[in-house]
């Protein structure tokens, strides 16, 4: 051993490590566990609140996406029927629902609202029960301007009858559409897939869709208002102007018919002496015959030129055209029967009455009635329907004849125009009962059908407050 050597301790051998047992030092040890515990339960708490903020905040960012989307979709469509497609469309679609139905004003500021549109399966309320506006329950969603649990609506204050259609959409929302801080319409929506309640996010989606809805429901009523006036303009501006030509032409034709008149009477004067004078002569009198057939037949053209010009003024009384219609086609009944046509009656006699001259309507519809038997060569099916609207009683008489080629349907009231062969028509008759139609104040037209063509005739009605049954 050197002298820089370590000295060896005693007891060198390894011996076990003895340390003092601390009981403080475990007792602390054990709050830490507890509070480590109580912090892991914290964190878990936050974690699980953020996850479900993050996938509140995620639908929400979804929603309005969505939202944003289906609202430039929403402005891109005019057509009033598809966009409330659309939109139903699209909430049963976002929600999982199964059924809705939208009520809307049918004409602007009728303080009611009719069910429109209906999609889904399941029971739906009768079209004839309506919500009201001034109500307690419209009231009261008006000023909320929030979709609301149907449940709470029928427990408190919705009427007998507004409980009567929310009773079919329980469980569910109603969806006020308020425009310009109105009651527009509303959406009833309801019937989970899922089975589960509505929850706020469903509430909170409704909600924006059912204001941006609004916004484009109203344009698209004033955009179909503003093309209906457009149309009803055009439409007066072309009669104005179609007016305008038929007074030329009965103007010229009242000229010529007078010019006609004159030496037709000389005509005829000189006939009936020539008539005399070959009394006794078969031959002769046989072509005195043709030319007073010919001579009758120029004399009524010429009459009906005078009635196109100035027609006769008649008296006017309250005139039931139900009544007036079947007379005729009583009167025709024989030759529809041997020309194996069908007429089928599709109105009754309990119909507003219209202020008219029988006579000279009865003129127009036997015309038509004329017409139509003439069409249907081979027999066919003539069907007369009488309609009541909102001023007007319309009348439409329509045949399974060839119809007319469209081209040649604006020039069917001109004067001497005819479609009909050559010497089977004056081209006046229709122009006649155009004449007479307009002088009632009312319109007729012609268009081609699916089975072949039909006469519109519009009368004004007396009393539009009469009900038809």
């Amino acid at each position: 051993m050197t002298e820089n050597s370590p000295k060896k301790r005693k007891n060198s051998k390894s011996e076990p490590i003895k340390t003092k047992f601390d009981s403080s030092k475990i007792k602390t040890d054990s709050k830490d566990t507890g509070k480590n515990r109580s912090r892991l339960y914290e964190l878990e708490e936050k974690v699980s609140t953020l996850t479900e903020s993050n996938r509140h905040h995620k639908r929400k960012i979804f929603d309005l996406y969505t939202i944003f989307e289906i609202s430039r979709n929403f402005n891109t469509v005019l057509d009033y029927h598809a966009l409330l497609d659309s939109f139903i469309f699209t909430s049963l679609a976002q929600v999982g629902a199964a059924k809705a139905a939208v009520y809307l004003e049918q004409n602007i500021n009728d303080e009611e609202f009719t069910q429109i549109k209906t999609k889904g399966s399941g029971s739906f309320p009768k079209k004839e029960i309506k919500f009201k506006l001034g109500t307690q329950l419209t009231d009261y969603i008006s000023r909320l301007n929030r979709p609301s649990i149907i449940s709470e609506l029928t427990n408190g204050i919705a009427s007998k009858i507004e409980k009567s259609i929310l009773r079919h959409f329980d469980p569910g929302l109603f969806v006020p559409l308020v425009y310009q801080g109105r009651l527009s319409g509303i959406l009833l929506i309801s019937d989970k897939i899922s089975g589960r309640v509505f929850n706020n996010d469903d509430v909170e989606f409704m909600s924006i869709l059912g204001n941006q809805i609004s916004v484009s429901i109203e344009n698209t009523r004033l955009y179909e208002a503003e093309r209906l006036l457009s149309r009803q303009l055009r439409e007066t501006q072309e009669q104005l102007l179609y007016s305008e030509r038929l007074a030329a032409l009965g103007e010229m034709s009242a000229k010529v018919a007078h010019e006609i008149n004159n030496p037709l009477g000389i005509i005829k004067n000189y006939l009936h002496l020539t008539a005399s004078a070959v009394k006794g002569n078969d031959e002769a009198k046989k072509y005195t015959d043709i030319v007073e057939e010919e001579i009758n037949r120029i004399t009524r053209i010429v009459k009906e030129l005078l009635e196109f010009h100035m027609p006769h003024r008649v008296e006017m009384e309250p005139t039931n055209i139900a009544n007036l219609l079947s007379d005729l086609i009583e009167l025709m009944e024989r030759q529809f029967d041997t020309a194996n046509i069908i007429c089928e009656r599709n109105f009754n006699a309990n119909y507003p009455e219209v202020m008219a001259s029988s006579e000279n309507l009865k003129q127009v519809f036997l015309n038509i009635l004329i017409n139509a038997y003439d069409a249907m060569e081979n027999g066919g099916k003539l069907s007369i329907s009488i309609k009541p609207e909102e001023t007007n009683l319309l009348v439409c008489i329509s045949d399974t004849g060839p119809g007319i080629p469209p081209e040649l349907i604006p020039r069917i009231f001109e004067p001497f125009f005819t479609t009909k062969e050559q010497g089977k028509g004056t081209g006046l008759g229709l122009s006649v009962c155009y004449g007479i139609i307009k002088n009632h104040n009312g319109s007729i037209l012609f268009k081609n059908t699916d089975d072949g063509g039909c006469f519109e005739i519009r009368l004004p009605i007396i009393n539009n407050n009469k009900k038809v049954n």
